[in-house]
């Protein structure tokens, strides 16, 4: 868990760049420092923040909660099943998702350093841990549009501060988290308050095309 030299944002960079047309998870973790929980839970949480292709946001929200068990459980080093390791994507997007979040993640790191570090030690990881599990819970399900957003901003800043060892990113993270299980609530809320409504437009839409000459 302990900091390198290397700016977060670059060891990400790095980690997803390549001359293949495609890469996959295990050659992505495979480039990870010895941050590698921190920089995996703030790059696993990234592809639910930021337009990616389909079926993406649930393979990363499952790869997240087994990342945040072994944070739990407290694990070393970090492991996934092949059938998920070896799951691969279009490069391209990867990169061009990252290269474009870069610039934010580069702004960040310049205010960021190591502090309260019992908030990114062993016990801190294991804290951590547990609420990115329940944030990768909430990740896998089948949420209304936008409802991911803000579990996965809450894992990315706390992973953000893990990888960086600064307590105070994480201490934000914390809020943002408690506010993401309020944003979430509310709005699967109004979804499901609104989903009768909705059917009962589509069941008459479909209606008026079956009856069209």
């Amino acid at each position: 868990l302990g900091a390198t030299s290397v700016p977060t944002s670059e060891v990400l960079l790095r980690a997803v760049r390549g001359e293949s047309e495609k890469v996959s998870v295990k050659q992505i973790l495979d480039a990870l420092d010895a941050r590698s929980f921190g920089l995996a839970v703030l790059l696993f949480s990234l592809p639910s923040i930021v337009p990616m292709p389909p079926g993406v946001p649930t393979v990363v929200g499952i790869i997240l909660l087994i990342v945040a068990v072994q944070m739990v459980i407290g694990r070393e080093d970090l492991w996934l099943p092949g059938i998920l390791s070896k799951r691969e994507f279009d490069r391209k997007a990867i990169v061009g998702a990252f290269e474009g979040l870069a610039p934010r993640l580069q702004t960040i790191e310049r205010v960021m350093k190591p502090r309260l570090l019992f908030l990114t030690g062993r016990a801190g990881a294991v804290f951590i841990g547990v609420i990115v599990l329940i944030m990768a819970i909430v990740l896998i399900l089948p949420l209304p549009p936008g409802g991911n957003f803000p579990p996965a901003l809450a894992c990315a800043v706390l992973g953000m501060g893990l990888a960086q060892r600064d307590g105070a990113i994480v201490a934000v993270g914390l809020v943002v988290s408690v506010v993401a299980l309020v944003a979430v609530s509310f709005v699967t809320l109004v979804f499901i308050q609104q989903l009768p409504a909705m059917l009962d437009w589509l069941a008459g839409l479909v209606g008026i095309r079956q009856g069209a000459p």
